[in-house]
């Protein structure tokens, strides 16, 4: 691993493990029921206990970056897919980015192994596949409420000028229709992508 990847997976692992751990201190404590300033000192509690973790580990993260089990990687990429739809108010933006950071991954994973380019292809549609899926879901999911509550997918296509579209149930669930089918489908090309990109770099010239 050249140093400017070292660099790039050190920033990640210090990013990732301090938010994760914010994050489901909130949501842990929050479901229990307790006060609100409990709740946040837990989740402060989290965010310190995420962030000795980086520091603590930083180099293992960095030097087995690429080697983590399948399962471990599809149970974070489910986490954080909960995580950025509810930061981000149940805009599958996030989601979409994820995925791509998902596809940047893949291709590194594989390059890093020497997996031959043939079968990185199916490396590459698989995690494609699973990304499309994972954001198609969730924004069939946001799709189907915001058809039901007019004022937020105005606010939302307001910011373009189309929240007359949403006026009516019916102009929001033609929305919704045409929407999660092109998500989807940018989600796989732009996963695609990404992925061939990066198992390209550090290729030796045919």
């Amino acid at each position: 691993m050249s140093r400017a990847e070292s660099v790039i997976v050190a920033a990640v692992v210090f990013i990732a493990c301090p938010a994760t751990c914010f994050t489901i201190a909130w949501w842990v404590s929050a479901s229990l029921g307790i006060p609100e300033r409990a709740v946040a000192a837990c989740a402060l509690a989290g965010l310190a206990v995420g962030t000795a973790l980086a520091a603590a580990g930083w180099k293992r993260c960095v030097s087995g970056f690429y080697t983590h089990k399948r399962i471990v990687l599809v149970a974070l990429y489910l986490l954080w897919s909960a995580m950025v739809l509810a930061f981000l108010m149940g805009l599958p933006i996030g989601n979409v980015l994820l995925g791509v950071l998902a596809g940047l991954y893949v291709g590194r994973r594989a390059r890093h192994a020497g997996t031959p380019a043939a079968a990185f292809q199916a490396d590459a549609r698989r995690i494609s596949l699973f990304a499309a899926s994972i954001t198609g879901l969730v924004s069939l999911a946001m799709g189907i409420l915001a058809v039901h509550d007019q004022h937020s997918m105005q606010a939302i296509l307001g910011f373009v000028g189309l929240g007359r579209l949403a006026a009516a149930p019916a102009g929001r669930a033609a929305l919704v229709a045409v929407a999660v089918p092109v998500l989807i489908a940018v989600q796989y090309w732009l996963t695609h992508k990404a992925s061939r990109w990066t198992f390209r770099l550090g290729a030796e010239p045919a």
